[in-house]
């Protein structure tokens, strides 16, 4: 997925992939550990500590898992993965992305 086309499907999150304007071609996903904006480090944690979610949270790991998800994994459930992100909408429905994720050997944590 190419910056533009998801920017224009996802208006209100923050892209926390590879800058657009340095695409070398690879697709690998950003790790969230050298995410620089502030952002996602807090959410994560939040999520990892068992500590209570804002939707601000929400929608910052909704964006992270997105790209990942995006990066160009190949297999018979990645398109379900895939189709599946935009509605992570609390902490459950994470958990249980990331548990199917983790299962296809992808795991963005």
């Amino acid at each position: 997925m190419t910056y533009d086309h998801w920017k224009t499907t996802n208006p209100a999150d923050e892209w926390l992939g590879p800058d657009p304007e340095e695409d070398d071609g690879m697709n690998a996903p950003g790790y969230w550990m050298y995410e620089t904006s502030g952002v996602l480090r807090p959410a994560v944690e939040a999520y990892l500590n068992r500590e209570p979610m804002s939707d601000a949270d929400i929608a910052a790991m909704r964006a992270y898992l997105r790209q990942w998800i995006a990066a160009g994994f190949i297999g018979p459930d990645i398109g379900a993965l895939q189709r599946r992100v935009d509605g992570l909408t609390d902490r459950e429905a994470i958990e249980d992305w990331l548990d199917d994720a983790i299962e296809h050997g992808i795991d963005p944590l």
